[in-house]
């Protein structure tokens, strides 16, 4: 799957669908859309009579534990050669086996993450 044509929402929907599977299942849980104007890419994970609000492509908070849990490389890149368009961007990878590149670091790291998934289970 081409994670990288996919919205905030929907690539923070697919991680916490990950993150969340294992969790007790006596306890029922939901996600959903926080319908906000200001920030639609969140997602909300109701547990039982609580909720936690995430947005991995966008909360260092939410995205660092994977990032770390997953061993996930972060890197800044800018190319500025003369005659070139100057651009830059951020890859993010596993070992150099999933490798991603966007100008948001976290989404990055969440679609390597994603990446990893599918391998896992393929």
């Amino acid at each position: 799957m081409d994670y990288s044509q996919l919205s905030d929402f929907e690539i923070n929907k697919c991680v916490a669908e990950i993150v969340y599977r294992g969790f007790d299942i006596n306890h029922p849980r939901e996600l959903a859309v926080i319908q906000v104007p200001e920030n639609e890419a969140d997602v909300a994970i109701s547990i039982g009579s609580s909720r936690e609000w995430r947005n991995y492509c966008n909360n260092p908070a939410d995205a660092w534990p994977i990032i770390k849990e997953n061993m996930i490389s972060v890197c800044a890149y800018k190319r500025a050669n003369p005659g070139m368009k100057a651009a830059s961007w951020w890859e993010a990878d596993s070992f150099g086996e999933h490798i991603n590149r966007d100008e948001n670091p976290f989404r990055a790291a969440m679609i390597v993450f994603l990446q990893m998934q599918d391998a896992n289970h393929a």
